[in-house]
């Protein structure tokens, strides 16, 4: 990860300061990158180069540093890094600051996909490189979710963390059943809550999803590789 990606990461985990000195509570957008085939990819890394280290760490650790530092990057300056969470980028952006913004919302997400897309293409090995795991970088790919509603800034130790159940309901949609309709594509599943107050209400198509104890959310799948609407910007 680059000096500063690194540096925002620590300021907005450690100290709780956002961009501008935004209040420590309100509606707030939280956006979800998630790398998937991440536990795959990773598993077939650890049967083939073994977990003992001594001879150097895999090739493959730094490919997925390089693709979250693709992220973390990418959606600056509009969303705020909270902080990352394993194989997925987890941040967010005050509201007010977005609102009726979705057409440079959805050009920030093309763009970091984009991005991170090149950041794999770079990441492919060589046709003679001998290891049977690490050529399967190019199956990792993006899911995207993007949600707004209030949370809370609470300090937690020497940082703080974003609390509240829009956190909760951001978190739990990265479990869907969205690729159930449209396969294993890179794709952005937009809350009906986030589409409405970035003006993006008829964007993609309409899905929700069913949860025991938040009932049914709803929202719009976009297909990054696809034209969200008739002259709208396509993100990929």
């Amino acid at each position: 990860m680059s000096g500063s990606g690194r540096e925002h990461v620590e300021q907005t985990a450690h100290d709780g300061r956002t961009p501008g000195g935004e209040p420590d509570s309100g509606e707030r957008y939280l956006l979800l990158a998630d790398i998937s085939g991440y536990t795959g990819f990773m598993a077939g890394v650890e049967q083939e180069h073994g977990a003992d280290f001594s001879n150097g760490v895999p090739a493959a650790y730094g490919v997925l540093g390089a693709l979250l530092n693709s992220v973390v990057e990418g959606v600056g300056p509009d969303f705020a890094v909270v902080k990352l969470e394993g194989d997925a980028v987890f941040a967010d952006a005050p509201a007010a600051r977005l609102d009726g913004q979705g057409e440079r919302v959805l050009g920030t997400i093309g763009t970091t996909y984009g991005a991170f897309i090149a950041s794999r293409t770079r990441a492919i090995p060589s046709s003679d490189h001998v290891c049977i795991a690490c050529p399967n970088v190019a199956n990792l790919d993006l899911k995207w979710v993007l949600h707004r509603g209030p949370v809370v800034r609470q300090s937690v130790g020497s940082g703080s963390d974003l609390l509240g159940p829009a956190v909760t309901v951001a978190h739990r949609l990265l479990k869907n059943t969205v690729r159930d309709r449209i396969g294993y594509r890179p794709y952005l599943f937009m809350t009906d809550a986030a589409a409405s107050g970035l003006g993006l209400s008829e964007i993609g198509f309409a899905h929700g999803e069913e949860y025991p104890d938040s009932g049914r959310i709803a929202g719009r799948i976009i297909e990054l590789a696809q034209p969200a609407r008739k002259n709208a910007p396509t993100l990929s």
